[in-house]
């Protein structure tokens, strides 16, 4: 068989079923050797609906593409993985622009590595994943899932258990606009604005720009969810061998008020979790449960952008060069913000602050209380590049050769200042020093202020063949990254965090000797930190029958600790967490069904985890030992009628803790058999979708089986079964518009109460457990219009 550089395609009574795994991947080079390597017979360009998308890698993938997108209401892309099997989303509310939480088979947001268009979105800092990272929905073409792994040229520090890589949209060849308007529960309203250039130029080129503006209320509480967003790129192909370079942007704009999350002893089905409180500028007072509880002082600003460039030459007719740069730039703030300073003892929240005791820092002449601004301001400059050489040896042998870097420059402050006249926040990710809180030393007061480097330095190489009349598939890699990290962190800090402490904790006559345990404080410092290990991988595939195969794979991932853990000095040789994935897996396809089911198991070692220790009196991160996870996933899609699409998945995660933590000489927290936090051990889901003649109707269901909060495995979020629902009527051309579509989406459609995303404040015991309650049943409208 020869591997040609377009898709053969054997047509059947049911093209357009399904579609292959063909589509980009992360980067381009993984692009290139997918689309090379597959033959699809009875392909066209759907799946059952956007679902149960047939897969020929050799490793555990499931993935969507924008036929089910496109059906679903503005929000989170991740909202939409939620069907797949093994991953569990949680959204705080229905915008997808505030807070969420995923896992992966056992594995949290902070172990999962997210890409778009080959670029790596996780903060380089603690590698979470926020919501103003996503682009809009319309702009997807697919997102594909792996699950317990990565692609070999991955360029992540975190992800222990899996990749979700975004895959954009080319732009249209053809002239046009589109417009969409939503509005929704909560005075929703969201505006969706695009135009493709069509071809231009002499060589072809094809060019996109696109704006949304979404503003709604909360749907719990006081304040407001605001998000603009600007997309745009150029697309120009060279040759006809497939050559082009791709440049996209993004620029995000969001202010929201934060939500309010709760424990277990105060939730119940009605709690109002989110404080209206009132200020009093004239008193200088705030109402609520405390200060923090006004709604106007809880914010989550963010401004964002990235520049993406994808490219593909080929050197020879056999030899192929992929390059993906990027520059990723974040300005961001978030939480519980507002406090008050107590002059008399220098207090900040919890804070004490030698410069500020019996200091009049306001200089009204007295020695009393006001409210100030104490801020937690990330800003963040990332470069990241992507290379790859492909060698075609002959028409069944791939070599490639492939060069990572990721550089992150994470600069974290947090200059206090006081509040406005009218004790409104000034602009939080603006430096104004005429607000500026200055301390008896002629400082200003600092929350934090460090500066870290994260750097990735990583090659690998792949090899790619098939043998036995291309029946069996062999996919051999080695990635061999290289982590360094330069923490710099220019105040005092406490042993356990880097947040600043007072400027001197030695003056005994201010903190007395309680405070000055041995390593309990630290001065200002500097230091750095390197982790290289080699990740060997190993992937088959084997055609049994017609429509039948097997495949197993095998992988080893690392996730080098996160730069909050390293700045804690109770735990100077924190090790990467590492593990180690065995998948096998069975997959049927037919122009009528498409079908995979997977047995798994990943043994973890190093877990970290966040939790008290006893000694300190503090919170740490803790290395509790070795982890074990077992699971099984299954997923089927289906066309028995005309028009009819129907989807399932199914899995089962057993996560086991294999050590107890010795906290203390001969003190244990008995850990072992115990279930790791927020992971679910059943799930299971479903989708239809049913087109007749300018009518579509979809509904779709997930049970989210018990999440227990810690490894205490007593305090837990019960299961849960949600519904959604949506009809769309094409109105077909109405005057100068060529298409025109109306659609209702219903989610949470039996208005169904549960708890959402789980915050676990310490990891060993149920306590600082809290919950966000689940958006209640919410409708939005959306007219689209295309001309």
């Amino acid at each position: 068989m020869k591997l040609t550089k377009s898709l053969i395609l054997a047509g059947t009574a049911l093209t357009g079923l399904f579609v292959a795994g063909m589509a980009s991947a992360q980067s381009t080079a993984t692009q290139e050797l997918e689309t090379t390597t597959v033959v699809v017979k009875g392909a066209g360009k759907k799946s059952a609906a956007g679902l149960g998308v047939e897969q020929t890698v050799t490793k555990t993938r499931s993935s969507i593409t924008s036929d089910y997108l496109d059906t679903q209401a503005p929000g989170s892309p991740l909202d939409a993985i939620n069907l797949l099997p093994g991953v569990n989303f949680t959204d705080q509310d229905a915008t997808g622009s505030v807070g969420f939480d995923i896992t992966l088979r056992g594995f949290d947001s902070q172990r999962i590595a997210l890409i778009l268009d080959g670029m790596p979105l996780n903060d380089t800092g603690n590698y979470a994943i926020y919501p103003t990272m996503n682009i809009d929905s319309e702009l997807y073409s697919r997102i594909d899932v792996n699950l317990g792994s990565t692609d070999v040229d991955s360029p992540t520090a975190a992800a222990g258990g899996g990749t979700v890589n975004f895959v954009t949209k080319k732009p249209s060849e053809k002239m046009g606009f589109q417009v969409k308007e939503t509005l929704g529960d909560n005075s929703y309203h969201r505006e969706f604005l695009r135009f493709d250039s069509g071809k231009f130029g002499p060589w072809g080129t094809t060019a996109y720009l696109t704006y949304s503006n979404l503003i709604s209320d909360k749907w719990k509480g006081y304040g407001s969810v605001k998000r603009q967003q600007y997309n745009g790129g150029l697309y120009q192909p060279f040759g006809d061998k497939g050559d082009f370079v791709s440049l996209n942007f993004t620029y995000n704009r969001s202010r929201n008020n934060s939500y309010y999350d709760v424990s277990a002893s105060e939730y119940t089905s009605d709690y109002d979790m989110d404080f209206a409180g009132t200020i009093n500028s004239s008193t200088s007072t705030a109402t609520g449960s405390s200060s923090g509880a006004y709604y106007g002082w809880k914010i989550n600003p963010t401004d964002n952008g990235s520049l993406r460039l994808q490219s593909k030459f080929h050197l020879r007719d056999n030899l192929v060069l992929t390059i993906d740069p990027s520059f990723q730039y974040t300005k961001a703030d978030g939480g519980t913000q507002v406090y008050l300073l107590d002059e008399s003892t220098g207090k900040i929240g919890s804070q004490i602050y030698s410069q500020l005791i019996n200091y009049d820092a306001n200089g009204d002449g007295t020695i009393g209380s006001e409210y100030v601004f104490y801020p937690s301001l990330t800003r963040t400059k990332r470069y990241t590049l992507n290379s790859s050489l492909i060698w075609y040896l002959n028409d069944t042998n791939t070599l490639r050769v492939a060069y990572t870097y990721d550089h992150g420059d994470h600069r974290q402050t947090g200059a206090t200042t006081f509040l406005t006249s009218d004790l409104s926040i000034p602009d939080p990710l603006s430096k104004d020093d005429s607000y500026a809180v200055i301390g008896s030393d002629g400082q200003q007061i600092q929350r934090r202020n460090r500066q870290s480097y994260a750097d990735l330095s990583q090659f690998a190489i792949t090899y790619g063949g098939y043998f036995f009349d291309n029946k069996l598939k062999v996919d051999l890699g080695l990635r061999i990254p290289d982590f360094k990290r330069e923490l710099n962190n220019y105040c005092y800090q406490a042993a356990s965090y880097a947040y600043c402490e007072p400027t001197d904790p030695g003056d005994t006559t201010v903190f007395g000797t309680s405070a000055l345990k041995s390593g309990a404080y630290q001065a200002a410092t500097s230091f750095k930190v390197d982790y290289q290990k080699y990740l060997p991988n190993l992937g088959v595939s084997y055609k049994i029958a017609d429509h039948q195969s097997i495949y197993a794979s095998y992988s080893e991932m690392i996730s080098a600790p996160r730069t909050d853990s390293l700045y804690s000095l109770t735990t100077p040789n924190l090790q990467p967490e590492t593990s180690q994935t065995f998948d096998l897996g069975y997959r049927y396809s037919s122009p009528l069904i498409s079908a995979s089911a997977s047995l798994w198991k990943t043994d973890f070692q190093h877990r970290i985890e966040t939790g008290w220790d006893e000694e300190l009196q503090l919170s740490i991160a803790t290395d509790v030992g070795n982890a074990r996870m077992t699971g099984a996933n299954a997923e089927i899609g289906v066309r028995p009628l005309k028009g009819l699409n129907l989807y399932a998945s199914a899995s089962y995660t057993k996560t086991e803790m294999l050590n107890d933590y010795e906290y203390a000489a001969g003190k244990y927290d008995y850990t072992k058999g115990m279930q790791l936090g927020k992971v679910p051990r059943l799930m299971y889901a479903f989708n239809a979708d049913y087109k007749i003649g300018d009518w579509q109707f979809g509904l779709n269901g997930k049970y989210t089986g018990k999440r227990y909060a810690s490894l205490a495995n007593v305090d837990y979020a019960p299961a849960y079964t949600l519904w959604n629902a949506d009809v769309q009527y094409k109105l077909g051309k109405v005057g100068p518009l060529n298409e025109t579509y109306l659609r209702l989406n219903i989610k949470n459609l039996f208005d169904v109460q549960y708890k959402a995303q789980i915050y676990s404040g310490n990891a060993f015991y149920d306590s600082g457990n809290y919950y966000y309650p689940g958006q209640s049943r919410t409708a939005m409208l959306t007219l689209d219009t295309r001309f």
